[in-house]
């Protein structure tokens, strides 16, 4: 049978599991030394000061380049000033007090046309191509003019639908397209 000695360091209150920390048999008050030599906060307080070194000098460029641009671009992130401004006299111009001759123009039926007619809730209908229901307002194109008409849709019903300016009432029949008549040989 063969002894082993008894050399193992005295037990301590607090260990560390750290794999690079080895302890020394050679110090006889069991000192702990890490294999690289250096205190591990020494080296994080390292960095810390290097990532606010790094973030600064960011933080620094990216203001120079925003105020340059600002400069160039002729102060164009400042806000608009408002002035305070007053008319002393306003009179009406000599041409302004004659009203304008009114506009006539004549509906007629190629300027409505109802498509389709859904009598469900909410009622329905195409006109023009565009779906409206009771209330929508709908803006007819004269036919030789730039100007437009705006009818409001006052009743939808079977078959026909009511139409007002305003002052008058206008009804468009549902008109169905023939089918196209086939080529003779």
């Amino acid at each position: 049978m063969q002894l082993v000695p008894n050399n193992m360091p005295k037990p301590r209150l607090i260990s560390s599991i750290d794999p690079d920390e080895i302890v020394s048999s050679a110090d006889s008050g069991g000192s702990v030394s890490l294999s690289n030599g250096t205190a591990a906060p020494s080296n994080n307080r390292r960095w810390l000061y290097i990532g606010i070194f790094v973030g600064a000098a960011a933080l620094s460029i990216f203001a120079l380049t925003f105020a340059q641009h600002a400069g160039n671009q002729g102060n164009r992130f400042d806000f608009p000033t408002f002035i305070k401004a007053r008319t002393r006299d306003l009179t009406a111009a000599p041409a302004s007090a004659a009203s304008p001759a009114p506009i006539v123009i004549e509906l007629s039926n190629d300027m409505v046309r109802v498509s389709a007619i859904s009598l469900g809730h909410p009622r329905l209908a195409i006109i023009n191509g565009k779906a409206v229901t009771e209330g929508d307002a709908v803006t007819l194109q004269a036919p030789k003019s730039s100007i437009g008409v705006t009818l409001r849709i006052v009743r939808i019903g079977d078959g026909s639908i009511d139409l007002s300016d305003g002052r008058k009432m206008f009804s468009a029949r549902l008109t169905i397209p023939s089918p196209p008549k086939p080529k003779a040989p």
